[in-house]
């Protein structure tokens, strides 16, 4: 049996990956994640080494979006406390997205 996507659901995926293909949105997000003093992933890369090299990082995102190239990385994973003693894990993503 074929799947066949709903029409609706594909047209808002759609929608949000032309979102991205604009250098000003990806710079307007990487702001966000440095306003909310967002840490590197498993990558390594920190928010003070990706922004020393902003724009060409976006540039070179950017590049590899529009020709549907780029590949997310692994998302680190760390274990936060909670009040009854267990713990919730926690996705960091890394910096490229």
């Amino acid at each position: 049996m074929e799947y066949v996507m709903n029409q609706e659901w594909k047209f808002k995926l759609h929608s949000v990956y032309g979102q991205l293909l604009f250098d000003r949105k990806l710079t307007q997000s990487f702001e966000q994640v440095k306003a909310n003093k967002g840490t590197g992933g498993i990558d390594g890369e920190s928010i003070e080494s990706y922004e020393s090299n902003l724009h060409e990082n976006i540039m070179s995102l950017l590049e590899k979006l529009k020709a549907k190239t780029y590949q997310a990385q692994p998302v680190k994973r760390v274990y936060i406390p909670k009040k009854n003693g267990k713990k919730r894990p926690l996705g960091i993503p890394t910096i490229l997205l």
